[in-house]
């Protein structure tokens, strides 16, 4: 542990570190270990604390959910992630992920692009929902990986934030790795950067809609930084609500921080015309957003 890791809650110091949200990792403290014994979820590190963690059993490695396709064609499929369950295998670890399921259902993504991605062209981060792409065929690997590193694959994200974001902002930072943490990131200003290894990013942000001091945001990109949203919307103040790993506040209302791939664009594999992709936010977030603004979820309805 760090001086930058004071304080922080193991639960979520064990979340950052699998990768996972503070929903799983709330399940692991009997696996934890801080100095080789034995502490409560809730406990507060401090610098130079040891944190160890036996191997987590495979039916507590994300939240159970398999990911819901949306629609396929030959070439191509649309899948929904849950929050919760890892796009990839985390490093060393056995257990769900996206890649594992495309394995066992859709056998033909097996061994397309790198390594254990079973066909998938990018990633989104454990704790975050939303949309996939994940190709069937070699071609349309390399066809939809060009259109990435060419940025004309659009990804918009829906995030809940800290504080009042009332207009909207363009973000254009660097993103690379802390110099303290190997598990985030951080935004890096303008200048050379010779110790570490960057990439450009820029998100455009607008709010959509207050929720008392947190705000519904809007972001998209069409870059794909590791962690980008997130470190982003903390660089300019107002980082995912729950995302204690970068900043933002705990809440009882969101056991873990809040973002949603909810629309992807892109070019078809075959044909060229614009494709697009979109996925409304899981049901959760109302409850939430209620929540954060001192509403009450409307009572169901006796009506069929």
């Amino acid at each position: 542990m760090t001086e930058e890791d004071r304080g922080v809650r193991l639960d979520a110091f064990v979340g950052a570190a699998l990768g996972v949200g503070r929903r799983t990792a709330a399940r692991l403290p009997s696996e934890a270990r801080v100095n080789g014994r034995r502490a409560v979820k809730g406990r507060h590190l401090l610098p130079g604390d040891e944190v160890s963690l036996a191997e987590t059993p495979v039916s507590e490695q994300g939240d159970g959910a398999p990911p819901e396709t949306i629609s396929e064609d030959g070439d191509l499929l649309i899948l929904a992630k849950p929050a919760g369950l890892p796009t990839v295998a985390m490093a060393g670890k056995s257990g769900p992920s996206v890649a594992q399921w495309l394995e066992r259902h859709h056998p033909e993504c097996t061994g397309l692009g790198r390594a254990g991605e079973s066909g998938l062209v990018h990633r989104l981060d454990n704790g975050t929902s939303g949309l996939l792409l994940a190709a069937r065929t070699a071609s349309a690997y390399a066809a939809l990986r060009s259109q990435f590193s060419e940025h004309t694959i659009t990804k918009t994200y829906l995030a809940i934030v800290d504080g009042e974001l009332v207009d909207p902002v363009t973000i254009d930072a660097a993103i690379g790795q802390h110099r303290k943490s190997r598990t985030r990131v951080r935004a890096l200003s303008e200048g050379p950067h010779p110790r570490y290894a960057i990439t450009p990013a820029t998100s455009e942000v607008r709010p959509l809609r207050a929720l008392g001091r947190a705000t519904l945001v809007e972001a998209r990109t069409n870059t794909g930084a590791r962690h980008q949203i997130r470190a982003h919307l903390a660089h300019v103040g107002h980082p995912l609500v729950g995302d204690v790993r970068y900043g933002g506040t705990p809440t009882p209302a969101i056991p873990d921080y809040m973002l949603h791939a909810s629309e992807v664009a892109w070019r078809d594999v075959v044909t060229g015309a614009p494709r697009t992709a979109q996925r409304e936010a899981p049901a959760v977030w109302e409850d939430a957003m209620a929540s954060l603004s001192g509403a009450h979820p409307a009572p169901p309805s006796d009506r069929d």
